[in-house]
């Protein structure tokens, strides 16, 4: 009876790791496709689906968006990098999959087939409520207030706080939630193996001791301007509110915040000097009706986005 529970064990163990190998292929492949990936694992399975791909036997629509990297062949060595730097690979079929991926909403075409996550955290989960910032990276003293004087408060009230992993704006809302202690999400533009920027290796350590890093962009992949507008709309989605401190008329931040409006959710501009070009984008999202005022940390109201 032991030789038959091992041999079941090392049978299920081989069987878990192709399914990992499988997802990790497809998630590479199809990225950002998740919608047409779901449905053929859903059809036939994960690793059936892996399969499909490779021989070519899927639909128009999954063809061409596998057709410049179905030969890839790394799912194994990304698996094993990512236990290496402590990483995991989180997929629909986990239960910390965020949920707030499956609201209606979500652009087929841009839902992950899964996600890189670093850390000791969790991903924020339907049982607490998240809020994401984003900003320029050019921030001024006054934006860097807000910023750390907001995240702190909503972290220390159990809110989970996201943010992009960049200078400014950024950076301080993710230094003002390592701070009072919480678990600061940080979404990347790039693979878990690399520091976007590279002078922020130490502060994305911290979030990983407290909270997540994650992406969905598989190791070695550089940070591009495609992939910061990716990395942007995870970050919308992945929240029940945005909150922008400042942010000038042009910019990654603006396009966040008319993805999480678009999305239904929340968005929050903190208001400026008028003189300040800096402040600019959020008095513009105040004026478009998009983004609504928000003059202290009392003022965000979360309402948890739940399927």
């Amino acid at each position: 009876m032991s030789g038959v529970s091992s041999e079941n064990a090392v049978s299920g163990s081989e069987m878990v790791w192709r399914e990992r190998v499988a997802w990790a292929y497809l998630a590479h492949v199809a990225r950002g496709q998740g919608a047409l990936v779901h449905l053929a694992v859903s059809l036939s399975g994960v690793e059936a689906a892996a399969e499909a791909v490779r021989q070519r036997e899927v639909s128009e629509d999954l063809l061409r968006a596998t057709a410049r990297s179905w030969e890839y062949s790394g799912a194994e060595a990304d698996l094993e990098t990512a236990a290496v730097l402590g990483a995991r690979l989180v997929t629909p079929a986990d239960a910390e999959w965020p949920q707030r991926l499956r609201m209606a909403g979500w652009l087929e075409g841009s839902t992950p087939v899964a996600l890189w996550v670093r850390g000791q955290g969790m991903l924020p989960g339907v049982d607490s409520a998240a809020v994401a910032f984003t900003g320029t990276r050019a921030s001024t003293a006054y934006g860097d207030h807000v910023a750390s004087e907001f995240a702190g408060d909503l972290a220390m009230r159990g809110v989970s706080v996201l943010s992009g992993s960049g200078f400014g704006i950024e950076a301080a809302v993710l230094r003002a939630a390592l701070g009072v202690g919480g678990g600061p999400v940080a979404v990347m533009p790039c693979g878990l193996d690399r520091a976007y920027p590279s002078g922020h290796a130490r502060l994305l350590e911290r979030v990983a001791e407290q909270g997540v890093v994650v992406s969905e962009y598989s190791f070695g992949a550089e940070p591009r301007r495609e992939r910061f507008n990716g990395s942007g709309v995870l970050l919308a989605a992945l929240s029940d509110a945005v909150v922008v401190p400042e942010a000038g008329s042009r910019g990654r931040a603006l396009s966040v915040a008319r993805e999480a409006h678009r999305l239904g959710r929340a968005v929050y501009a903190i208001p400026g000097p008028v003189t300040s070009a800096a402040s600019a984008g959020c008095h513009a999202l105040i004026q478009e009706g998009i983004g609504r005022i928000a003059q202290s940390p009392a003022n965000i109201e979360v309402t948890q986005i739940k399927s």
